[in-house]
């Protein structure tokens, strides 16, 4: 017999301490974004390339800041799309927030499915092209499906080896690098590749901070791990916090060492550029070393976003949100996981991965949604900021801080590629034509749409 979600016994387990849950922000955000688009970056802002880290660090932290004080008012799985539906009220915003978050989960997860792929078989070049770009990707989410539905324990575990790894490897370039520090000015934005030669440097450094925001992207999945932390009213705000600030300082100096030991147009060109860099800077260095640690990078981002999709159906399907159907609320009775959510993200990734290779395309993507879900959470924040009997804040930040981020992050969706403008506009469309059927299906069942 099945018990009911609402029950305890299937509830989630809280087993994520402070050290646990600031130890997957890191992770998270050191992912795949700092490993394989420091390269276009260079290539967009020349040498300049730490301001737009900065800029991005930045956005991402204001960003952080609202979801810490949301969060510690309303610690509960789901997150953005959580926070949106006690304080909009509406249900379509609720609905377009869930329907982008989710998306961008799966269209992270395929993108580290595609890095893996390449960095997997870079120093096989023999390898058939089915292998990298089918069955590689393929096995690594189906790896994934199976470590999330196991339990969040299991989960946090593989995280934390994974970030012990990658955060090696940047220190590693960081350290070989750092002999060539000095060398060349750090503000020269005409060092940029051709196609951006001539722009003014403040819209070079906007643009390249468009791009550098997926590196950062990350903290905003521990919103949706609420529910398995102790103490999440503090916990998360301060994992939030410890994180960005964390990794804006790693990314400034690993955009340092890449164009002081390679030229901008150089590390544009290259598909992979720290390994290019360790390349350079340590020519008798065993290559496959490093080609493993971004596989290990991807592994970690992936595994993440897996964790924070099936939270968010998890928490958006159960009883009295009424956003997607109840079934996704299903919880294994003996591993305590939302292994219908596991399922269903595992699935739209593995479609995605059959649709789409090119991860500039799944990367863009990602963060145009993101950025969208960010603007209407700095406009929640503000809205119940100002609503005298809103629910108290264990940890609250001043007013201006979601409206800078709310002007930061429209700046940088601006800046955005075209073509994940149009991709998100297209699937935004898509949402309303999901919506618009959900309501008629909940008319005809005589079931409350608002």
């Amino acid at each position: 017999m099945t018990t009911s979600p609402d029950q305890e016994p299937q509830g989630l387990r809280r087993a994520l301490g402070l050290a646990s849950i600031t130890i997957f922000g890191i992770g998270d955000i050191l992912g795949t974004g700092v490993y394989g688009l420091v390269g276009r970056i260079a290539g967009m802002t020349g040498t300049a390339a730490w301001v737009s880290c900065v800029i991005a660090g930045i956005t991402a932290g204001l960003t952080g800041l609202t979801y810490a004080e949301l969060t510690s008012r309303y610690p509960k799985a789901g997150g953005a799309a959580h926070f949106c539906h006690v304080i909009h009220r509406n249900t379509f915003v609720t609905f377009l927030v869930t329907f982008f978050v989710g998306l961008s989960g799966v269209f992270s997860m395929a993108t580290g499915a595609r890095i893996i792929g390449n960095y997997a078989l870079a120093l096989l070049p023999g390898a058939p092209a089915v292998a990298r770009d089918q069955l590689v990707p393929l096995a690594f989410v189906l790896l994934l499906g199976a470590i999330a539905m196991r339990g969040i324990v299991l989960s946090s575990a593989a995280n934390t080896v994974c970030t012990i790894i990658e955060f090696s490897g940047l220190l590693f370039v960081i350290f070989l690098g750092a002999r060539f520090l000095g060398s060349v000015s750090y503000l020269d934005f005409a060092a940029a590749a051709a196609p951006h030669q001539g722009t003014p440097a403040a819209l070079l450094a906007v643009s390249g901070a468009s791009l550098a925001f997926y590196a950062f992207i990350g903290f905003e999945d521990l919103a949706n791990l609420s529910e398995e932390v102790i103490h999440p009213e503090r916990n998360v705000p301060l994992a939030i916090g410890l994180s960005v600030a964390g990794t804006i300082l790693i990314y400034c100096l690993v955009a340092l060492v890449a164009v002081s030991v390679m030229a901008p147009a150089a590390l544009a060109e290259s598909q992979s550029p720290l390994l290019d860099v360790v390349r350079k800077a340590a020519p008798g260095f065993p290559l496959w070393i490093y080609t493993v640690v971004p596989v290990f990078a991807a592994f970690n981002t992936a595994l993440l976003n897996l964790l924070m999709t099936s939270r968010l159906l998890y928490g958006m399907s159960r009883k009295g949100s009424g956003v997607l159907p109840p079934l996704f609320s299903h919880v294994h009775p003996t591993w305590r996981t939302p292994i219908v959510g596991v399922g269903v993200a595992v699935t739209v990734a593995i479609v995605l991965l059959l649709c789409f290779r090119d991860i500039k395309t799944l990367a863009s993507g990602t963060s145009t949604f993101l950025l969208v879900v960010f603007l209407l959470l700095h406009l929640a924040l503000i809205r119940v900021k100002r609503n005298p009997t809103a629910a108290p804040a264990a940890f609250p930040v001043p007013l201006a801080i979601p409206v800078l981020g709310f002007l930061s992050c429209a700046g940088l969706l601006m800046r955005q590629d075209t073509t994940a403008l149009h991709a998100a506009a297209t699937l935004g469309l898509v949402a309303l034509i999901v919506y618009a059927v959900q309501r008629i299906r909940g008319k005809l069942d005589g079931k409350p749409v608002d």
